[in-house]
């Protein structure tokens, strides 16, 4: 761009003062009113540029263009200056009017907080004129069915002693710790007692063996280490899992139950990334354990009578309640005995009255094998491959979320006994095809045996919880290991972690049947029934049963039933002579009534177990 600095300054003086000479002479000596009319009628002529020197002509252009950009950034600005006035305007008076609501609510509290000092009923907000008005709340009962779901509280559970008790005394303990060292010298075993880690209801013996010191020679000394502790139930666990220390585990003097409010009230309860939780209980070193029974996926409880699985299978309901809605989580309790589950006929989770007979209970085992089926089609429009992706995409598309259901069975031997098989073909379905789909099962037995805990249920359940059992052989059943015989019994249980490979030893928490009532009552509060299970479609017929048992096997085959089912006995060359057929005809007719559960497997020389009887063919 040509500038001014080619020139001199004197001549670029005197060719300003020439400019205004010009401008005052084209103007003329008009007066202010003629210029006023002159520029109302028609605009000012452009003056005349013809005698001025090109650079002066440059330079006026490009200062009155400087000019005019100037004015429409300063217009820019001002607007942007008005809005953001405007703006500041109204944060002012959002930000006052927040501050005196939080003063007035603050003022309330401290009232309140001070009435409750002074012994004065708290100070209650008054409720708006609008939800006091009867014609609003008529049509909203109308269109409602049930309210919010009213989680329960922890006030509603008994608090825990544990904490301030003294489980065992620090004399007791070293006397304890005296006599172990004592029986392993008697023994020449070359091990020491390290520590000791006390536990709500066991002591652990921490024991370190020596260079060369195999530890099968500590746990060949069990029921000597019993004798000298004078203690009834003694186990070793050798070696502790990522410990170098043999475990020798004892029962304390003094013990107190452990109180479901103690797990609600822990941190790994409260802060816990588990899907589905369930309160475990806590181990021998106090920690809470919490369990996820969406890893599990499926959960095996076994012990003997008045071992506690009653109580734990009520704190598992329980956990279940306090952390799901009936819109997040559906129950369906089977309860053969008819008592254990009574104190849950309300509770607003159940899709199906709690089911007491064996045959509505093989119904609605069938009925989950359909839900299950159902869903996976549901996964399969939706184009996910579980239930985690389907709520996920419920969530960000805005349709209904897949809740979680969870089938619990409080007797299962009974079923099995009653059922001739259709029980166990429906839970082996349920428990190898339902964890993509969130459908869960939960089982319990009094019964350890092979013929309750069959080889397809143990594949199914690697999770499990055993309770103090009779013998070894039990133990091995459940956990495929010993240690639940030499359980204290009154919820001391081996718990095998989902992904574990080694046995945790918990005691379970204790609730009673009053806290139980107060939390039903609780949730059930607003809460209408939603037995939406309509078990018609699986209705069957005696003669229908039948047939279907005939399809598609030997002719012999209801004859050679009806023999076993008189005589209760069940063997290849019994069914020979009584049929007058071959041995490998015989032997697939007992195969047969094998696969059908009407009998049990071969168990060595011990004759096969019968479960069909004359009156179960005639009905």
């Amino acid at each position: 761009m040509p500038g001014p600095s080619k020139l001199p300054k004197k001549s670029i003086r005197r060719v300003k003062d020439g400019v205004r000479r010009f401008l005052e002479n084209v103007a003329g000596e008009r007066s202010e009113e003629e210029d006023e009319e002159l520029e109302d009628s028609q605009p000012l002529p452009a003056p005349d540029t013809k005698n001025l020197p090109d650079d002066l002509v440059r330079i006026a252009e490009l200062e009155h263009s400087i000019i005019d950009a100037e004015q429409r950034q300063t217009e820019k600005w001002r607007s942007e200056m008005a809005s953001i006035l405007t703006d500041r305007e109204e944060r002012q008076t959002y930000f006052s009017d927040l501050a005196t609501e939080r003063e007035a609510r603050f003022e309330k509290m401290l009232a309140s907080a001070k009435a409750q000092l002074a012994g004065l009923p708290p100070i209650e907000e008054p409720e708006p004129e609008e939800e006091q008005e009867p014609e609003e709340e008529e049509p909203i009962a109308e269109i409602i069915p049930s309210g919010p779901y009213a989680f329960p509280t922890l006030e509603l559970l008994e608090t825990s002693d544990i904490e301030e008790a003294t489980l065992v005394s620090p004399d007791k303990l070293e006397e304890q710790e005296l006599k172990l060292q004592g029986t392993l010298d008697s023994f020449a075993v070359d091990a020491m007692v390290y520590d000791a880690v006390v536990g709500p209801r066991v002591t652990q013996f921490r024991v370190r063996p020596g260079i060369g010191v195999r530890v099968e020679k500590i746990s060949g000394l069990q029921k000597n280490i019993s004798l000298n502790l004078a203690q009834t139930n003694v186990r070793i666990q050798a070696p502790i899992p990522g410990e170098p220390f043999v475990g020798i585990e004892i029962g304390n003097g003094n013990t107190l139950p452990i109180r479901l409010r103690s797990v609600f009230e822990s941190r790994a309860w409260q802060r816990g990334s588990e899907t589905i939780p369930l309160a475990i209980g806590m181990d021998i070193q106090g920690k809470i354990v919490v369990a996820d029974l969406a890893k599990a996926p499926h959960l095996l409880i076994a012990g003997a009578t008045g071992s506690g699985k009653s109580v734990c299978m009520s704190n598992l309901i329980v956990s279940l309640l306090y952390k799901f809605s009936p819109e997040e989580l559906e129950l369906v309790l089977v309860d053969p005995k008819r008592v254990e589950f009574g104190l849950f006929r309300e509770i607003p989770h159940l899709i199906h009255p709690v089911v007491g007979e064996a045959d509505k209970a093989v119904k609605v085992l069938k009925w989950v094998v359909q839900e299950m089926e159902t869903r996976y089609e549901i996964l399969a429009e939706k184009q996910v491959r579980n239930i985690a992706g389907y709520n996920a995409k419920a969530e960000a598309q805005g349709f209904d979320k897949m809740p979680f259901m969870v089938v619990i069975i409080d007797e299962l031997a009974d079923l099995m006994m009653t059922s001739k098989g259709e029980a166990e073909a429906s839970l082996a379905r349920i428990a190898q095809l339902s964890r993509a789909v969130g459908i869960h099962t939960i089982i319990a037995t009094q019964r350890p045996s092979v013929n309750v805990i069959t080889g397809v249920i143990k594949a199914n359940y690697p999770t499990r919880i055993a309770f103090q059992v009779s013998s070894v052989v039990d133990s091995r059943t459940i956990l495929d290991s010993k240690g639940a015989e030499s359980l204290l019994g009154a919820g001391d249980m081996l718990f095998n972690p989902p992904g574990f490979a080694r046995l945790v030893r918990i005691q379970s928490p204790m609730i009673q049947d009053e806290e139980i009532s107060q939390v039903v009552t609780h949730v059930k509060a607003d809460q209408n029934e939603r037995h939406r299970v309509d078990l018609s479609a699986f209705e069957q017929t005696a003669e229908g049963t039948a047939e279907s048992l005939a399809d598609g096997v030997d002719d012999l085959y209801m004859q050679a039933l009806a023999i076993v089912a008189e005589t209760q006995k069940a063997s290849t060359s019994y069914l020979q002579r009584r049929l007058r057929i071959g041995y490998n005809r015989a032997a697939t007719l007992i195969e047969e009534m094998e696969d059908r559960f009407h009998i049990g497997p071969q168990n060595g020389s011990t004759p096969r177990e019968v479960f069909v009887t004359t009156e179960d063919l005639n009905q």
